[in-house]
């Protein structure tokens, strides 16, 4: 097939991961046999194996902050008539006479825009969750990334979770101390400032020598603190590998992929129960749920108890496995080929 995918931007200049699920997700099509072309405002680089159609922004666009939106104009001027199917991955909503078509909801902005911590973002999130239904009535056919999405988003018809890459994503050696790993932003819905409070508090109390090692947009001062910064993917796994714990508080997930990241490296995993978490660790069976009350003596517990830890690594790994690239972009392939089949039975009435 000759697919054109779409999204506002790749891992090489995002920090988020809807940005690293359409790139993976291109390259595991790619490797299929498989010829994807992606449109996006950013430019191609060493790990793209798929073919970069790169739109230029003016620089009065990016100052705004409305590349979203001039994203969307673009795609709508894009003659994609050579193409067998168009896969978008957001800014949808003005490809009126675009088929077959086929747009991804990895969350709901509604969602985003009742956790938002600026008014600015709320704001924001509003108009994309108006543009969002829009976005699901122009589009051939709906996927979402967890039933929370769908029930937001009532035109999804079919969920398809997102893909861990479990040759990149794997166990290794633990280090030979006590650390929890933070993967995220400081502030916001991520809450990175208030697992290190928390850290600082009740952790290192207990522990003396843990260390939370973050992989955050800033850094935060504590005792026991590490930053990291943004690092590469290779230093990214080789934390998840190294880690005793992953946690990430966050009051709202769409679905959550570092938690399937951190299962699928054999590192057991503490969440806030967020709509993403709670679907992702099927309520607690494969990671475990605290409320911020009990944040600091569940991660107590696991540092502490390893048999306790070791079930949960067991378990996460195969958790993960059904989260495999492999499978996910076959549940796509087939997606694709019904709605080409469609699209082509309806041209010829």
């Amino acid at each position: 097939m000759k697919i054109a995918m779409t999204h506002v931007d790749l891992p090489n200049e995002a920090k988020g991961g809807v940005a690293a699920q359409s790139h993976y997700l291109a390259n595991v099509l790619v490797d299929q046999g498989h010829e994807v072309t992606m449109f996006t405002f950013s430019p191609v680089y060493d790990e793209c194996r798929y073919q970069v159609h790169q739109y230029a922004i003016p620089t009065a666009i990016r100052r705004l902050r409305l590349q979203s939106f001039f994203f969307a104009a673009c795609l709508a001027q894009t003659d994609f008539s050579e193409f067998d199917i168009v896969h978008t991955h957001g800014d949808n909503y003005l490809l009126f006479s675009c088929h077959p078509h086929l747009r991804t909801f990895h969350g709901s902005a509604i969602d985003e825009a009742k956790h938002a911590v600026r008014l600015r973002r709320r704001i924001y999130q509003t108009v994309i969750a108006g543009l969002e239904q829009v976005g699901s009535w122009v589009a051939d056919a709906n996927i979402g990334v967890s039933r929370a999405t769908q029930r937001r988003i009532p035109a999804v018809s079919m969920i398809i979770p997102c893909g861990v890459d479990l040759s990149r994503f794997r166990p290794g050696e633990k280090a030979d101390y006590p650390c929890v790993l933070f993967v995220g932003t400081v502030g916001g819905r991520k809450r990175g400032a208030f697992l290190a409070d928390i850290f600082v508090r009740e952790v290192r109390s207990r522990f003396p020598n843990a260390e939370l090692w973050t992989v955050a947009d800033q850094p935060i001062q504590g005792e026991g603190v590490v930053n990291f910064g943004k690092v590469p993917l290779e230093k990214i796994c080789e934390l998840y590998q190294r880690a005793w714990v992953f946690c990430m508080p966050s009051t709202y997930e769409g679905f959550g992929v570092p938690y399937i990241e951190a299962m699928a490296s054999g590192t057991a995993v503490v969440a806030s129960p967020n709509l993403g978490a709670c679907e992702v660790l099927d309520d607690g069976q494969y990671g475990v749920l605290a409320a911020d009350s009990a944040l600091g003596e569940q991660i107590n517990d696991l540092l502490a108890n390893e048999t306790l830890r070791s079930s949960y690594v067991a378990k996460g790994l195969l958790r993960a496995e059904a989260f495999d690239w492999q499978e996910i972009t076959k549940q796509y392939e087939d997606i694709y080929l019904t709605a080409i089949a469609k699209s082509m039975q309806s041209k010829r009435i």
